[in-house]
């Protein structure tokens, strides 16, 4: 184990430094902290002991928990409201602080807890309105009684954990900034179910792509920014399978000026790579015959890990995999007949609107020559040990204002409204309940259908040896270009004219091929019938996925697990020789040479032990930056960034472009020029690394330095210097501090699944357990667990406690 109280001691000191620096306050009292009966010592855990017996309020019967060598949860009860109250609280025993803190971030209460720090993020999520969708969603579930009950059970199992904590039994973060948990609500899973999809909405990229057009007039912007390449390879690639639409067509309004763009955003976004693989291979394809997943979510590394594997299992129902701390059922997973996984569709479904106000009171804005009057929402942000701040958000009817003259905006008459389908009310809980249950596709689609958001690409398999892919969510019927850039919201007919119906959305079911993947590319051909823009889609994993793929046979469980390590990059391969062909070899010294060399018999690896790679990468991102330095890091306004993909593909194909000479250089730089300096910019930055880390070996590691970062950024709770290989672009997507946040692979047989599966970090969210890191090291090597799926009947005729610890749950009389 990697972590241990030492790093609980060593993040205290250095907390103790930050607090004489006045950036946080709310140190706890050293005695209380230090007390060997209540405070941190008592987060060290030494072996996970549990008792046999508790007694629980709220239950209609008894229940059981069986947990295994991983610390996964089987939790067994008699009946469906007794299951979600123990998955409530057995996630709220392991994950407590981790679904408290996200729940917090989601509706901008931070500040509650870190002070003035987290100020302007808490104003960025207010004026998002994730709260006022999470209101939404909790509106439409109070229709739906059977999710209600769901939702409820889950909400009392987390709290009766609460109420059974004293300060001793407190997770160790809330020791450490010094407050207590408070209660669970409804309104708190409805507000992590609207984190995830903020976290997902990557394509929003309206006010750079708005400046740069601007910037660079149409023609040089469609050149820059294609919404597809000729060598993409997208998800569903059958003409024939939109043949028989009925098309809802739209009409684009007539003379639609262009606007200005923000100068720069205030508010925060998500990791653009936010993405993930996932394959179905039918038993055509494999050694066994049976259907085969395989699913890694790429996300932020965090501990503890944004997943947390249970089993929930009632005599109507069976199912296992990975739910989120917070919401009730299993997010991805399987149960007897089924699996699927989940990668992000990279569909836009966040469009902004310039608004005019009638004055600087900024109450009323102008819709159609109509002054209309705006909502308004008093946010009131608590600021530890300060005065609150009061924050007016007006609510148009695209939605919150953003940015005004209060935040991020000069122009005292002007501001930015988001139109987010986050803000709508959605049904995203009933969809996940249905799937859990489902026995077939036709159940799965079903249950698909009630799915609004984020946007994402579901594999499926089934028992029947059935493989599918739905490219799910509730998607804007837009025009062309609709949504590309900011939309001028003092015209009405700007406005979203309706949804792409449900039945119309992109769906492969059993093809020719044998297999269905995704990896974040475009969905479709342009022969799909609606308008499906998302920014910059993936280019490169997907295709390499597909090379793997087919031509395979007979594949086996751990040729497919090793496909979720592969570590080649195809954007290597494609690029590289057209490098080295434009480096000016005379210009180079004796060691550059020798990269040189290197490089010509490099194999397109990034492996762990390589170095070739590190130069390389650092090669094709000076090519970039000197390329683009037009935009990088301009003084006034943001500007989009052609993609990597892009790049590359102009240089080759439009070795004249413009853009290749450096604005900064009264010389005409030629692709020789551009290539030869980046060659040479990229040896001395790792240079510099050789001299900084005289210790460490130059290898791709050690240079990319993985880590697995805790979500409080608590130093001493990180899991560092992880030895794996990959990198964007790669199937094995594992950058500096993101990658694969799991990793599953279920394969149906006809007794039921088997299956794998890794987490970076561990089912414990305390770091004094040995639970908290124990799948590291596996994770690490590209290595899966073989993970306990019970049936029903082992239940009932096998007791697993002669196999795994148990704890026996009994219905308190109260």
């Amino acid at each position: 184990m990697r972590s241990s109280i030492a790093g609980i001691i060593s993040a205290f000191t250095f907390f103790c430094i930050v607090a004489l620096d006045s950036k946080i306050n709310n140190i706890p009292p050293l005695g209380r902290f230090l007390d060997p009966f209540q405070g941190f010592w008592q987060n060290e855990v030494k072996n996970e002991k549990l008792p046999e017996f508790i007694k629980l309020p709220k239950m209609i019967s008894d229940g059981v928990i069986y947990y295994d060598s991983l610390l996964i949860p089987h939790i067994y009860s008699e009946n469906e409201h007794d299951l979600y109250y123990l998955q409530g609280y057995v996630t709220a025993r392991h994950r407590l602080w981790q679904m408290d803190f996200q729940a917090m971030a989601a509706a901008g209460r931070l500040s509650e807890v870190f002070g003035n720090i987290t100020v302007k993020y808490d104003r960025g999520m207010r004026r998002q309105g994730l709260q006022y969708g999470a209101e939404k969603f909790i509106k439409s579930i109070k229709n739906d009684k059977k999710m209600m009950s769901v939702l409820n059970a889950y909400t009392n199992g987390v709290n009766a954990y609460i109420e059974q904590l004293s300060y001793a039994d407190y997770p160790v973060e809330y020791k450490f900034f010094n407050y207590k948990p408070e209660k669970w609500t409804p309104l708190k899973t409805a507000l992590i179910f609207k984190f995830i999809q903020y976290s997902l909405s990557g394509p929003d990229y309206d006010f750079e792509n708005t400046n740069s057009l601007q910037h660079l007039g149409k023609k040089n912007f469609d050149l820059l920014f294609p919404e597809i390449l000729p060598f993409q390879e997208p998800i569903a690639n059958n003409d024939s399978i939109w043949d028989n639409l009925e098309v809802i067509e739209v009409q684009a309004p007539q003379n639609i000026n262009l606007l200005s763009g923000l100068r720069k955003h205030a508010v925060e976004k998500e990791d653009p790579d936010n993405g993930s693989n996932n394959w179905a291979v039918s038993g055509s394809k494999t050694k066994s015959g049976n259907p085969i997943l395989c699913n890694d979510p790429h996300l932020s590394l965090t501990m503890p890990s944004i997943w947390f594997s249970n089993q929930l299992t009632h005599p109507e129902a069976n199912v296992m995999g990975m739910s989120i701390p917070g919401i009730p059922c299993i997010v991805v997973g399987f149960n007897e007949n089924i699996a699927w996984g989940v990668t992000s569709a990279r569909r836009d479904d966040r469009d902004w609107y310039k608004i005019l106000f009638q004055d600087k009171s900024r109450t009323h804005y102008l819709i159609d020559n109509y002054w209309s009057k705006a909502d308004l929402r008093i946010e009131e942000i608590k600021i530890r040990d300060k005065e609150p701040l009061l924050d007016t958000v007006r609510y148009t009817r695209w939605g919150p204002i953003v940015y005004d003259q209060s935040f991020g905006n000069s122009d005292q008459k002007e501001g930015y409204a988001l139109r987010w389908t986050a803000h709508d009310a959605s049904r995203e809980l009933r969809s996940l309940f249905l799937i859990n249950n489902a026995k077939d596709y036709k159940e799965f689609d079903k249950g698909l259908s009630y799915f609004s958001g984020p946007a994402l690409n579901f594999a499926f398999i089934s028992k029947d040896s059935t493989i599918a892919m739905n490219i799910q969510g509730k998607f804007p019927n837009r025009w062309k270009n609709q949504g590309k850039f900011v939309l001028d919201g003092t015209r009405l007919d700007t406005k979203w004219q309706g949804f792409i119906p449900n039945e119309h959305n992109i769906r492969v079911i059993n093809p020719e091929i044998g297999y269905v993947s995704s990896a974040n590319e475009h969905p479709a051909n342009n022969n799909y019938p609606y308008y499906h823009y998302g920014q910059y889609f993936e280019y490169y994993r997907n295709r390499r996925i597909h090379q793997l793929l087919d031509s395979a046979e007979d594949l086996s469980i751990e040729e497919l697990s090793s496909m979720m390590n592969d570590n080649y990059s195809l954007f290597a391969e494609e690029n590289l020789s057209f490098m080295l062909e434009h480096l000016k070899t005379a210009d180079l010294t004796e060691s550059q040479r020798s990269v040189f060399s290197s490089l010509q018999g490099w194999d397109y690896f990034y492996s762990p032990e390589n170095s070739t790679s590190i130069y390389f990468e650092e090669w094709a991102k000076a090519v970039s930056e000197i390329i683009w330095d037009e935009f990088h890091n301009h003084p006034s306004k943001e500007y989009a960034i052609p993609t990597r993909a892009n790049t590359f593909y102009l240089l080759q194909h439009k070795p004249n472009l413009i853009f290749i000479d450096e604005l900064e250089t009264a010389k005409k730089e030629s692709i020789d020029d551009v290539i030869t300096e980046a060659f040479m910019a990229a040896c001395q930055k790792v240079e510099e690394w050789n001299t900084k880390n005289p210790t460490l070996d130059l290898t791709w590691a050690n240079y990319k330095n993985t880590m697995v970062q805790h979500l409080g950024r608590l130093p001493g709770f990180n899991v560092e210097h992880l030895q794996n290989g990959g990198y964007k672009g790669i199937v094995n997507a594992t950058k500096e501090k993101h990658g694969p946040s799991f990793r599953m692979l279920v394969e149906m047989t006809p007794d039921g699944p088997s299956a794998y599966q890794v987490i970076p970090g561990g089912q414990s969210g305390n770091a004094g357990s040995p639970y908290y890191d124990n799948m590291v090291p596996k994770f690490e090597k590209g290595e899966l667990f073989k993970v306990d799926f019970f049936k029903k009947e082992d239940y009932l005729k096998t007791p697993p406690e002669q196999l795994l610890k148990s704890e026996r749950i009994e219905k308190e009389n109260v």
